[in-house]
């Protein structure tokens, strides 16, 4: 699972994939104040935290009683790794920097 920060936005990429979590920040510039705030990230640097109400409203129709269960072990995994405060609600995820992917429109008006 990816979230993905643009300069002024935030969205999940496979969200299906709960074997890891990486932030993406797309392009040069940094996100802004509301994109981090869309993505319920709460700081970062070479790891951000991410705030996991977010992940799962960003989620989406994705977020079903089967994926809420494998995101609760995916939580509980990174748990034992130091990885999840619960005080604030954030799972850790590492921080790459890439170059923007243009969104590419299809016929029916989705993001593809």
């Amino acid at each position: 699972m990816e979230l993905n920060l643009g300069a002024d936005s935030a969205r999940l990429v496979d969200a299906e994939d709960l074997t890891s979590f990486t932030v993406v920040l797309e392009g040069e510039a940094d996100p802004s104040p509301e994109a981090l705030a869309d993505g319920g990230v709460l700081g970062f640097g070479d790891h951000a935290w991410v705030r996991t109400d977010a992940l799962r409203r960003l989620a989406g129709p994705i977020a079903t009683p089967e994926w809420e269960d494998g995101f609760a072990a995916m939580l509980d995994y990174a748990r034992s790794r130091g990885w999840v405060d619960d005080a604030h609600g954030a799972v850790r995820g590492h921080v790459e920097r890439r170059a923007s992917a243009p969104v590419t429109r299809v016929a029916d008006g989705d993001a593809a």
